[in-house]
């Protein structure tokens, strides 16, 4: 167990960071408080879910697609 999570460390930090960070950046657009989102200045962004669906379009790609090759890197390791 150790060494599978040293190995996920070592080849995936990169992206369980970026991708803690979105879900953090997620989370707090759901749950923002009103006079917070109004002090941004903004718009385009009005109320907190606007800040939630942004990220869903700009950052969640991006552990998606690794996802994707990743797991299209680990079938062609094996054969498949």
């Amino acid at each position: 167990m150790y060494k599978k999570l040293t190995e996920l460390l070592k080849y995936h930090l990169h992206i369980l960071l970026y991708t803690y960070f979105w879900l953090g950046l997620f989370i707090c657009g759901l749950v923002a408080p009103q006079h917070r989102i109004d002090e941004l200045g903004s718009a385009f962004i009005t109320q907190g879910w606007h800040l939630s669906l942004l990220s869903l379009l700009l950052v969640l790609p991006v552990p998606l697609i690794y996802i994707w090759r990743m797991g299209k890197k680990e079938r062609g390791a094996t054969g498949n």
